[in-house]
């Protein structure tokens, strides 16, 4: 089976209509590495053979004014048309170089400046005063346009969005490259005849929605393997081999743009997934004071948006009952699971090796599957598919009480405010683990909860108890049924989306 361009058909349209249009765009495309930036414009260019041949793509050298100069002539040169080839010799700085960016466009040409957000450093940013005024007088015309594309949204917004930028207010268009859904994920799994909903969690957990990296799994052998083999391979082949595509992708992708206590509180969030902290001030600072990494936190959630503040439903911002996660599956994975066999093979035998990652992933695998119940609720509710249209869903409930006993813990709480019903949901990454004694904790803390103060807010309401897991067994189902629990899993959604 080959590898096929799938989803993003809906951006690739929108795109394809600024093209179209008699009118010159500045339009920024955002999206975080590997999320599938360049390849959505690769193929508009592939679909369309006129604009291929007037389109210049340039790839931005995080260095200084020679070397990005240099790249855009080299860039010049490798295009077929023989005037923008003739172009490259003027080209010998910034001022130089927007100049020439204007000619293109006026000769109808489409260019493309990727990791535009280098232009931020000191060392470049003369440039975007050159290219303000190039757009300025591009505005208005007819011919050509800039994409620019940047994966890190801080830097983005500080080129285009801030008011003190010389480029700000001149974007005509904005574009967010997300990850797939699962949506387009199932396309994928149907294309690459992947069946097995444990399969699907564990490339989930791994990879999210993150195209670049399934496309390795798919040049690495790893799609076609059965669940019980697939995540030992995935480790092996892509992250602990010599020729493993994604062993240093971390500390090239998340790492390398930040350092000292951000990298210890993340690598701290990889072994303590879902800790207050509190906890993390116990554990990396000598006073105990979370306020010393306070500053550090806030950089991680909104800069870098690395870790994400969780918080119980009905909770304010300023609850103290925030827990604290890495947002990225694939981050999670390779400090928890990944990173970790990378440093034990250099000195164990590489099956106790796996043997160990293996056992960790299982763990991340069940905190993945959290997340994907509540993405898949947010998706289903978006797109007017299922049978529970989502007011709003919140990330579970849970307390501090002094006494353990009394301590309450519910996955997820979801909430339809019109018709006024409640969704409950436990997520087991086994079916197995909703055992006898799960349902009856499962229960115990759904009824402890709406005699809460915040549960008595949905007194009245109808009260759906919901089990997810990836599979359920038909029989398994069927007794859960009988006494008063629906049962979901990845089939389930997959029925939603007609697959």
């Amino acid at each position: 089976m080959r590898w096929d361009f799938y989803g993003r058909q809906d951006k690739l349209a929108e795109l394809r209509h600024i093209i179209e249009a008699t009118r010159w765009f500045f339009a920024r495309v955002q999206g975080r590495r590997r999320i599938g930036k360049t390849e959505l414009l690769k193929q508009l260019a592939r679909a369309d053979n006129e604009l291929e041949a007037r389109l210049v793509y340039m790839q931005v050298p995080d260095s200084d004014e020679r070397d990005v100069v240099h790249a855009f002539r080299r860039a010049l040169l490798e295009c077929e048309p023989s005037w923008i080839r003739e172009l490259a010799p003027s080209v010998a700085d910034f001022a130089s170089m927007a100049d020439a960016i204007g000619k293109l466009c006026g000769g109808n040409v489409i260019v493309v400046l990727d990791e535009f957000q280098y232009f931020v450093r000191g060392t470049l940013y003369a440039f975007n005063s050159f290219l303000q005024a190039e757009v300025d007088k591009l505005r208005g015309t007819t011919t050509g346009g800039i994409f620019v594309l940047g994966s890190i949204q801080t830097e983005m917004q500080a080129l285009l969005n801030d008011k003190a930028a010389p480029l700000y207010g001149r974007a005509t268009h904005h574009f967010d490259l997300d990850h797939w859904d699962f949506e387009d994920l199932l396309q994928v799994f149907e294309a690459q005849d992947i069946g097995d909903p444990r399969c699907w969690l564990t490339l989930w957990s791994v990879f999210e929605g993150v195209p670049k990296f399934y496309r390795d799994a798919y040049d690495f052998d790893c799609l076609q393997l059965g669940a019980d083999e697939l995540g030992r391979q995935l480790i092996h082949r892509l992250f602990l081999k010599g020729s493993s595509p994604l062993r240093d992708e971390a500390e090239n992708w998340f790492l390398r743009e930040i350092q000292g206590r951000n990298v210890s509180i993340l690598t701290f969030l990889a072994d303590n997934n879902g800790c207050y902290a509190g906890d993390m001030a116990a554990a990396l600072t000598r006073t105990g004071n979370s306020a010393e990494l306070g500053s550090y936190l806030t950089n991680l959630v909104t800069r870098y948006r690395m870790v994400e503040k969780r918080l119980p439903v009905f909770s304010n911002a300023k609850s103290r009952n925030a827990r604290y996660y890495l947002t990225d599956n694939f981050l999670q994975a390779c400090l928890a699971v990944a990173t970790p066999a990378v440093h034990a093979a250099r000195i164990r035998p590489i099956e106790r090796t796996l043997d160990r990652a293996v056992e960790r992933l299982s763990t991340h695998e069940g905190f993945a599957f959290e997340k994907l119940v509540r993405s898949l609720h947010v998706e289903c509710s978006r797109k007017g598919k299922g049978d529970f249209e989502l007011g709003s869903i919140e990330l579970g409930y849970w307390n501090k009480p002094r006494d353990a006993a009394d301590s309450i813990e519910i996955d997820v709480v979801a909430l339809n405010e019109p018709d006024k019903r409640v969704r409950f949901g436990s997520c087991k990454r086994s079916a197995k683990a909703h055992s006898p004694q799960a349902l009856a904790r499962f229960r115990q803390h759904v009824d402890a909860f709406l005699k809460s103060n915040e549960g008595k807010r949905l007194a009245g309401w109808p009260v759906e108890m919901v089990l997810f897991s990836p599979s359920f067994e038909a029989d398994q189902r069927k007794e859960l049924e009988a006494i008063g629990f629906a049962c979901k899993d990845l089939q389930s959604f997959a029925k939603l989306f007609g697959k």
